[in-house]
């Protein structure tokens, strides 16, 4: 029985010195800190396969595109045939939203818009960023290009 005692008491202390390590790891943090984190991580790398970076079921980003011109979307739907998306030149920055399975510029977005359903793709020079508003969920790609 003092067995059985003593191992719930250690148990008990190493449990109270853990949280009490976890608080002040906390503490030490600021917005600043945790701002520099995001910004520098660009929230979580992904990896993407054969060209594609998977986002959700009904969009992947084209990150190896075989003629490297333009920004590339894949949108996968169900009752039809999957459609590619094109945008600007790769070499421009753009931004774009998915939006009930519909690729919307910024400036151009539909009336009755409503953020927590979309999602937020940023094609920048060496990545493609993106936020999943309704998953709460972003990271990005690496931009991958063929070589001549």
């Amino acid at each position: 029985m003092r067995i059985i005692i003593s191992i719930v008491l250690g148990f008990l202390a190493i449990s109270v010195v853990s949280a009490q390590e976890t608080n002040q790891i906390a503490a030490g943090w600021t917005t600043n800190n945790i701002t520099a984190l995001l910004n520098d991580r660009g929230f979580s790398r992904c990896f993407s396969k054969g060209g594609l970076g998977i986002v959700n079921t009904n969009l992947c980003l084209v990150t190896k595109s075989a003629t490297n011109d333009a920004n590339e979307l894949l949108l996968v739907r169900t009752d039809e045939p999957d459609l590619t998306w094109k945008g600007e030149s790769i070499t421009k920055a753009q931004v774009v939203v998915f939006y009930e399975m519909q690729i919307w510029s910024k400036e151009n977005l539909p009336a009755g818009f409503d953020l927590s359903k979309s999602i937020v793709v940023s094609f920048e020079k060496d990545k493609i960023r993106f936020f999943d508003f309704q998953e709460m969920f972003g990271g990005y790609y690496p931009r991958l290009t063929i070589s001549p």
